[in-house]
């Protein structure tokens, strides 16, 4: 095997390897469910997004996480997983989340997942 043949295979096997690594979910900050919106089909903001979970980070700070529409083509969102978030945004501040996401398009955080836990008081304090 010529040396250009054993680099185009090393280059080749790099390419492929890398999407796994590279495209990997990033983890949003932990925070409480502040707002979930959906957008239906008839809504003029449904091309855009299907629809946006706001999370009030524990900084204070809110971001938002949409599915769906052109800003998160082929990001959806179960309806399952829809009244598991309005579960979340009725108990505020007992239930934390924190939303796994890709990037979108426009920079949009596009919501991939998301775990949910109780925010139980440290004994003793």
């Amino acid at each position: 095997m010529s040396l250009r043949s054993c680099l185009s295979l090393l280059a080749g096997m790099m390419i492929v390897s890398a999407p796994a690594t590279t495209f990997a979910d990033s983890s949003g900050s932990v925070g409480n469910v502040d707002a979930v919106t959906i957008y239906e089909s008839s809504s003029d903001d449904y091309a855009m997004a299907n629809g946006v979970l706001t999370v009030r980070e524990k900084s204070g700070t809110k971001r938002d996480y949409k599915w769906g529409g052109s800003l998160c083509p082929g990001r959806n969102v179960s309806a399952d997983s829809i009244a598991m978030l309005f579960d979340a945004l009725r108990s505020q501040t007992q239930v934390e989340i924190v939303p796994s996401y890709k990037v979108g398009n426009g920079a949009t955080r596009c919501l991939t997942g998301f775990k949910l836990s109780f925010d139980r008081p440290v004994a003793g304090g």
